[in-house]
């Protein structure tokens, strides 16, 4: 991990400091640490860095599992991780269009698990239904990390 992460210089005509800056579910916690006030540049890193490990330590982020069920602003299904997907094949002249209801999910750290459902082998309603329950029944199996 980078060192300074969360922490970021700031040069005013009087002086300078550091500003640590730590987000977690959606809480902002900062706190600026000027060099006159730590007598140095690296002495008040090293008080920034020293804060930003233990809010680190003490305040909790989401889980992976957490984060899955945490709907995203561009999610135009209504299901977290649910989306569909329209694919055209180049591989013939009329360049035919499948449609599928897609389901992913993370059930571990680096892995990643895809479930697609075809629109016209299940129909429209259907195929949405599987993928959702797919997703569903992915989620369930995650690890919690």
């Amino acid at each position: 991990m980078r060192a300074n992460r969360n922490i970021t210089r700031l040069e005013r005509q009087s002086t300078g400091g550091w500003l640590v800056r730590v987000m977690r579910r959606g809480e902002l916690s900062s706190w600026y640490f000027s060099d006159s006030e730590y007598g140095s540049k690296p002495k008040a890193l090293q008080a920034a860095r020293e804060y930003r490990d233990e809010l680190e330590t003490t305040l909790k982020g989401f889980s992976a599992k957490d984060l899955a069920k945490k709907a995203k602003a561009n999610n135009t299904s209504g299901v977290v991780g649910v989306r569909l997907v329209e694919e055209r094949d180049p591989r013939w002249p009329s360049q035919p269009t499948y449609r599928y209801w897609v389901a992913q999910w993370s059930p571990s750290k680096g892995v990643r698990r895809t479930k697609r459902f075809s629109v016209e082998k299940y129909g429209e309603d259907k195929a949405y239904k599987l993928a959702v329950a797919a997703r569903k029944k992915g989620v369930a199996s995650m690890e919690d990390r």
